[in-house]
């Protein structure tokens, strides 16, 4: 739920910075909430199919493209201040995206801990 949850707010952010309502910073002339959005996509698509090692590395690399960008984003923040765009509520989205992305990577770990523990029991 929680990657749904960060892909929704990426997408979202990037349909408004698209029509240019409330546009996100950009890397490389990149919009970085397409790269976040990119990045929770990968995590999404990746978690339905976690039996596979593949599907691992993918989470990876878009949990660590997320997570780095919210690190820069919060630290941006912090330092500079009016880098990230903002919720209803006037948090920054770096904030949350850093919350959620590091809830997800502890979950995810704790879901692969438990699928490997079952994969151990059914070994002869």
């Amino acid at each position: 739920m929680l990657i749904i949850f960060g892909l929704w707010g990426g997408l979202n952010i990037s349909l408004l910075t698209f029509t240019k309502e409330a546009p996100c910073p950009n890397a490389l002339g990149v919009p970085i909430c397409y790269i976040v959005s990119l990045g929770y996509l990968v995590m999404f698509v990746s978690s339905l199919l976690l039996k596979y090692r593949l599907a691992r590395k993918l989470f990876y690399v878009g949990w660590v493209s997320v997570f780095v960008i919210a690190i820069v984003g919060v630290v941006s923040e912090i330092l500079i201040g009016n880098v990230c765009p903002i919720n209803n509520s006037g948090i920054p989205l770096c904030y949350l995206s850093l919350a959620v992305s590091v809830i997800i990577v502890i979950l995810y770990r704790l879901v692969i801990s438990r699928i490997q523990k079952q994969k151990s029991l059914f070994k002869i």
